[in-house]
């Protein structure tokens, strides 16, 4: 009896899904065509920069940043993104 290849393949999404889970997520600054910028760039709100949740990238200023999301996934009673003025 050959056994199903959809066994291994759940077995490894739940082992990938249990080793990413209690990592903090990470965050990068890009300008509009997603290349690596300073996160004081979207500190600043300088136009076009905003931040991208768990994409990866060659980790220097200038490189492409691939994946991830324009939104933060949050947390338990997170805001997720940038939660505007803040009162400031």
């Amino acid at each position: 009896m050959r056994k199903s290849p959809q066994v291994h393949l759940t077995l490894l999404a739940a082992i990938a899904l249990s080793m990413t889970a209690c990592r903090n997520e990470r965050r990068d600054c890009v300008d509009a065509t997603s290349h690596l910028q300073s996160s004081s760039a979207c500190q600043a709100r300088t136009p076009g920069s905003h931040y991208i949740y768990g994409g990866a990238s060659g980790g220097h200023y200038g490189d492409y940043v691939i994946g991830g999301s324009s939104v933060s996934r949050g947390g338990f009673g997170g805001t997720g993104g940038y939660g505007g003025d803040g009162g400031e």
